[in-house]
């Protein structure tokens, strides 16, 4: 079994005052989400984005753990790796934990690559199509980090064979 380390963040839309309200990482084989209660100051909401996911701000409310919670528990998971983590979206992930990170004035001692730098050119499209095969299966519940973050891996396994 491979052993990469996998990042997913769900957020509030796809906008430039979009922020991050799920987390999830697999880190040497394991797997950790968090659900993020927004800051007072975090407005931006997409209920189009609410349709796929399925996470209201009021559940965010009564539920999400504060930022320096999520960013103190994520820092643990993190220590014992080797601080790469890859992603399918490296682009908004990257920006979302940056708005994480910028709350709690936390040093990122990680960083965010794209899973498709581990795959071979010719291998990019079958990646994309075995996560759209799984997310089709009926087996994820699709636009949730912890079952994106399966199906990124399972996805990545396939198509290597790692």
């Amino acid at each position: 079994m491979s052993n990469i380390n996998i990042i997913d963040i769900e957020a509030s839309g796809l906008h430039f005052d979009s922020y991050p309200i799920e987390l999830a990482v697999l880190i040497n084989g394991q797997r950790r989400s968090w659900l993020i209660k927004p800051e007072e100051n975090w407005l931006y909401w997409c209920f189009i984005a609410e349709d796929m996911h399925g996470i209201s701000r009021e559940m965010l409310k009564k539920e999400g753990l504060s930022v320096s919670q999520v960013v103190d528990e994520f820092m643990k998971c993190v220590e014992n790796s080797n601080g790469i983590l890859y992603s399918d979206a490296v682009h908004w992930d990257t920006d979302w934990m940056g708005t994480l990170f910028s709350v709690t004035n936390t040093a990122q001692l990680f960083h965010i690559e794209s899973i498709y730098d581990l795959l071979e050119k010719s291998q990019r499209p079958a990646f994309d199509k075995a996560k759209a095969r799984l997310a089709e299966s009926g087996k994820y519940r699709q636009h949730r980090a912890e079952e994106d973050v399966r199906i990124i891996y399972q996805a990545y396994v396939e198509v290597t064979g790692s």
